[in-house]
C-alpha cells in the first residue's frame, strides 16, 4: 500500500503572493505571526509582504531571530514569542530556515511535550494538529512549504535533526517566482542542487513508487535544464517558475518516498560545519549514487541518463550509471562547487563523528542499499 503526502492548498505564479490576505480572510484567521530572517527584511522582501496584510486590516508580529540552519534555540526564541503574541496562525517567509522553525513551532505549540524541541527528532504518532502555516517560499530548492519533514540543528550535540509528521504541511503555500529573482548566485546554487538531489534520491528511494516516480523525474529534467539559466541570468523569470515547479515536485516525491544516503551525509557533515545544504549535497551525491549503483534502483539511472542527453545504447546497466555519475559530476564542477570536504577544512579527525551522525540519520531509512557504519566512513574518506 502506498500512502500520499500533500500540503492541502499551493499557488502558483509571479504575484501569487499577492492572493495571501485574501486567503487568510477565507479561512477566518485573525492574526499573523510572521517568521523570516533578517536578510529578507534589509532587502525589503518581507515588508511586502506586510504591507499587504496592512493594506487589508491583518495584525501581525515580527520574529527574525533565526540563523541560516535552523537551530534548537531559534525554534524555543519563536516558540516563546508566539506564545505572548496573541496569533492565531504562523506565517512563514523565506527558505527553508524560515519555513522549518515555522513547522517546528507550529507543532511545539499544540503539543508543548515537545518544548525542549530535540524530542521532536523522527516521527511523531498522535500528534495535536498543529497551528496553521502559511509559507511563502524565497528559494527553490528545499520544498520545505510541500513536505511533511523539518530539519533542526542540536546546536549542543552539533547533530541535525530530522522531524516529520503527516500533520505537518503548511495548510497553503504560495510559490511565487516573482520573490525568488533577488536570491543571491550561492544561494541560487545551493538550493537548486537541494532539488535536485531532491529529485535524484526520492526516484531511487526504495520506498519510490509510480506517482512519486513521475515527479522525481519531471523535477530532473526542469533542473537540469533551468538551474544554469537561472544562475546565469536571476532575472530570467520563465527559467525561475521552472525552477519552482521543480523543487515543488521534488518536495511532493520525496515527502511520499523518502530521501537516501547523500542527504544522512550532508546532515552529518552541516551538524558540525557550516556549509550550505545544497553545497554539501552537490559534493557528496556521486560517491552516494556510486554505492547505490548496484541496488535494484541502478534501472532508475536510465532516466538521468534520457535528461542529460546521453546515449546508452548497447551499454550494460553499471555502464549506464557510471556515464550518469560522471554527468552529475560535471554538472557539479559547471558551477565551480569544490568537489572534495578538506576545501571546507574538513579533516580525518571529524569523519567518526560525521559517520554516525549520519549512520544515524533518518533519511538513510529509505536508501536502495543499506548503508553501514563503516560504508559510511569509506565514502567519506575518499571525499576528503
Amino acid at each position: 500500500m502506498n500512502k500520499i503526502v500533500f500540503n492541502r492548498t499551493c499557488f502558483f505564479g509571479v504575484d501569487c503572493s499577492n492572493t495571501l490576505a485574501e486567503e487568510i480572510k477565507n479561512r477566518h484567521f485573525k492574526k499573523a505571526f510572521i517568521i523570516t530572517d533578517n536578510n529578507l527584511i534589509e532587502c525589503g522582501l518581507c515588508q511586502k509582504v506586510i504591507s499587504g496584510l496592512v493594506r487589508n486590516s491583518i495584525p501581525s508580529v515580527l520574529f527574525s531571530d533565526i540563523t541560516p540552519e535552523t537551530t534548537v534555540r531559534d525554534v524555543k526564541n519563536a516558540y516563546f514569542e508566539l506564545k505572548r503574541s496573541g496569533a492565531d496562525f504562523i506565517l512563514a517567509v523565506g527558505g527553508g530556515s524560515p519555513i522549518d522553525t515555522a513547522k517546528a513551532v507550529s507543532v511545539i505549540f499544540t503539543n508543548p511535550k515537545y518544548a525542549d524541541v530535540v524530542s521532536l527528532s523522527g516521527h511523531k504518532d498522535n500528534l495535536n494538529a498543529p497551528l496553521p502555516v502559511f509559507a511563502i517560499p524565497t528559494t527553490a530548492g528545499s520544498a520545505a512549504e510541500a513536505s511533511k519533514s523539518f530539519v533542526i540543528t542540536d546546536e549542543i550535540l552539533n547533530k541535525k535533526l530530522v522531524c516529520y509528521n503527516d500533520k505537518c504541511p503548511p495548510v497553503a503555500s504560495f510559490i511565487d517566482a516573482g520573490l525568488m529573482s533577488s536570491m543571491p548566485d550561492i544561494v541560487t546554487l545551493s538550493s537548486g542542487f537541494d532539488a535536485f538531489a531532491h529529485a535524484v534520491e526520492s526516484l531511487i528511494s526504495k520506498n519510490a513508487n509510480t506517482f512519486t516516480k513521475a515527479l522525481s523525474k519531471d523535477a530532473i529534467k526542469l533542473v537540469i535544464e533551468n538551474l544554469p539559466l537561472c544562475y546565469d541570468d536571476p532575472n530570467n523569470i520563465v527559467a525561475r517558475e521552472n525552477m519552482a515547479y521543480a523543487e515543488y515536485m521534488a518536495g511532493v516525491a520525496y515527502t511520499n518516498s523518502g530521501l537516501g544516503l547523500a542527504h544522512a551525509i550532508a546532515h552529518g557533515v552541516e551538524g558540525k560545519y557550516n556549509i550550505q545544504h545544497g553545497i554539501i549535497l552537490a559534493m557528496v551525491m556521486c560517491a552516494a549514487l556510486k554505492f547505490n549503483m548496484y541496488s535494484s534502483s541502478a534501472e532508475d539511472y536510465k532516466y538521468i541518463a534520457d535528461a542529460f542527453g546521453l546515449d546508452y545504447t548497447g551499454k550494460t546497466t553499471e555502464e549506464i550509471c557510471r556515464a550518469v555519475i560522471k554527468e552529475i559530476d560535471k554538472f557539479r564542477s559547471d558551477f565551480n562547487i569544490p568537489k572534495k570536504l578538506s576545501d571546507y577544512g574538513i579533516s580525518e579527525a571529524d569523519l567518526d563523528v560525521i559517520a554516525l551522525n549520519a549512520f544515524e540519520d533518518a533519511c538513510n531509512a529509505a536508501n536502495p542499499r543499506e548503508a553501514t557504519m563503516t560504508d559510511i566512513y569509506t565514502i567519506l574518506k575518499k571525499l576528503l
